[in-house]
């Protein structure tokens, strides 16, 4: 029995005497009203560190996991904006590819010889001299250049 008593009060991390004198053993720290001086036994530093360590531990995988959350949404919102700047450059792509077919029958047509027919600002059709020709190839071969790469 006194065994039993003795490994009771081993086992305990804390003692303390309360107000009226009686010896308490506990695995908690005294209550906030019991001085200093009443604590008659602290818990063992080595005992006192698990506690601590696994408290600090918690903490620690707690920021982790926000810290993994916050990377995993910038990594999605990354992904995103690279998606869309794919996607425009992809209808861009497609829209110079169009204009670069579109100058090139231009081309085509001006280079066959057949007469050009332009409009004036009367609404009259003027056909084409030599010069003209020339100043509208050149265009065209600026927007050859432009969007057939």
């Amino acid at each position: 029995m006194a065994l039993m008593g003795m490994t009771t009060a081993q086992a305990a991390q804390w003692k303390w005497r309360d107000a009226s004198g009686v010896v308490h053993y506990s695995d908690q720290p005294p209550p906030a009203n019991i001085p200093a001086g009443n604590i008659l036994q602290r818990p063992a530093a080595n005992a006192a560190v698990p506690a601590a360590a696994s408290h600090s531990a918690s903490q620690p995988q707690a920021s982790n996991e926000l810290e993994k959350k916050i990377a995993e949404q910038k990594k999605a919102e990354q992904a995103a904006q690279e998606q869309a700047k794919l996607q425009q450059q992809q209808a861009q792509a497609l829209v110079n590819q169009q204009n670069c077919l579109q100058a090139q029958k231009q081309l085509q047509v001006l280079d066959s010889g057949q007469r050009m027919v332009q409009i004036d600002a009367q609404g009259q059709r003027v056909i084409m001299d030599d010069a003209q020709r020339a100043a509208e190839r050149a265009k065209i071969a600026a927007l050859i250049s432009q969007y057939c790469r």
